[in-house]
């Protein structure tokens, strides 16, 4: 009897040392602390479209130009849309739809010359980028016009062999009511280059008020940039602002007895150009590509202004006046001679979703790897170099063209690897 109640005491301390242990256990259990769990980063930024931003500067003070007629334009001439610059001199188009690798983007506004450059559209970098437009502010030379006398009005031409002066002359009887007279002497090679092959501009105005019609022919006298055979006759071209295009005015130019100017009359006031053959040859250029550094962004958006410098070389035999011909080689390349700007903007893209688990972003491997994304832009400077001539009456140069331009070279999410020292790994 005594050996069964033994019995039933030790099975009963037992089972209240199980149930002890139990709790103990279980509590020790409640007690640990959990697996690390990621800590939420903060939602990504939604996709944002590619798109193509530029500025538009005065060339001499690099500030803004405001309010700059801007036209996205198609190799084969097609017009893709008509924008404003704001008054940062900015402008910005979604070229998610061109399917071109390279559209031109010319810029004017009034009082200034004209602008083209060539915009890049990298659909694999997811990036459109464009060097500033640099416009050249014209020199306005103001006459008055009366109704008994006329009136004239000159300026000065850097791109004269002979520092021949632009001049219009306006007879008297020519209006009906006094007017002021302008002009200006436009660059040759930033005027709109003509659309066909190996055409240039020689000599280039602007004359107003735009518009005006004469009832007495009026006559203006244009300087050459290099020597041409007397009595040469010149078809005077007229420019439609609103195209970029030209057309045969009907009027004419017949070079002078100097052989440095060519003077024609015309019955209306716009823009007149002198055209003529120079045979133009250009090697294929050859890049090279510097180190390419990064931005990382850390909100939507960040614009980065980077320096370029471009330049023209000549070298040869013949007269003929180099800051024109240099001017043309610029205006065939679509770029500005000298220092100038480019603006890059980074658009930060969102977070592939197969990165994100519940809210939480993961690595690229798998949910426990330690590390951070981070987007960045990388961008490198490109340097191209064009060689090769040319020739006109009686001379003939060789010319060789350096121009810059910043690329991005790639964008995306990075991932850093704490586990590997820092390590980064991407784009993804």
């Amino acid at each position: 009897m005594t050996l069964n109640k033994n019995k039933l005491t030790f099975r009963i301390l037992s089972m209240a040392f199980l149930i002890m242990g139990a709790v103990i256990i279980s509590s020790c259990e409640s007690s640990r602390v959990g697996p690390a769990v990621p800590t939420p980063n903060p939602a990504p930024p939604a996709q944002q479209a590619l798109l193509l931003n530029g500025f538009v500067k005065d060339a001499s003070s690099l500030t803004a130009v405001s309010g700059a007629s801007v036209k996205l334009v198609k190799a084969d001439g097609t017009i893709i849309t008509t924008l404003l610059s704001d008054n940062s001199g900015k402008y910005s188009f979604d070229a998610s739809n061109i399917t071109e690798s390279s559209i031109n983007v010319g810029a004017t506004k009034a009082g200034y010359a004209y602008g083209v450059r060539t915009a890049k559209i990298n659909k694999t970098a997811n990036s459109a980028s464009v060097t500033d437009i640099l416009l050249t502010r014209l020199q306005v030379a103001t006459s008055n016009v009366t109704v008994g006398a006329g009136g004239s009005a000159s300026t000065t031409n850097t791109q004269s062999v002979a520092t021949q002066p632009l001049t219009v002359q306006v007879p008297a009887n020519a209006v009906s009511s006094n007017i002021q007279l302008t002009v200006s002497s436009l660059p040759a090679g930033q005027v709109p280059q003509p659309a066909t092959t190996n055409m240039a501009v020689v000599s280039a105005g602007q004359f107003g008020p735009s518009g005006t019609q004469f009832s007495q022919p009026v006559t203006i006298n244009f300087p050459l940039p290099y020597h041409q055979t007397p009595g040469t006759t010149y078809a005077l071209m007229q420019l439609n602002e609103q195209t970029g295009a030209y057309t045969n005015s009907g009027f004419t130019a017949t070079v002078n007895a100097d052989g440095t100017s060519a003077s024609g009359t015309v019955t209306h006031f716009t823009i007149y150009t002198l055209q003529e053959g120079v045979t133009y040859t250009t090697n294929a250029p050859t890049t090279a590509l510097g180190t390419a550094q990064y931005t990382a962004l850390t909100s939507g958006s960040v614009s980065k202004t980077l320096s370029i410098v471009n330049a023209v070389a000549v070298s040869g035999t013949g007269s003929v006046n180099e800051d024109w011909l240099k001017d043309q080689v610029a205006g065939k390349l679509n770029f500005t001679i000298g220092s100038s700007s480019q603006t890059l903007n980074f658009n930060m893209q969102a977070l592939p979703s197969q990165y994100i688990q519940n809210g939480v972003q993961v690595g690229p491997n798998n949910a426990n790897e330690k590390g951070s994304w981070e987007y960045r832009v990388y961008y490198a400077l490109q340097t191209t170099s064009t060689t090769g001539s040319a020739a006109g009456p009686g001379w003939n140069r060789n010319v060789t063209a350096t121009t810059q331009a910043w690329e991005i070279t790639s964008q995306g999410w990075y991932w850093i690897s704490h586990d590997q020292g820092g390590a980064v790994f991407g784009p993804f």
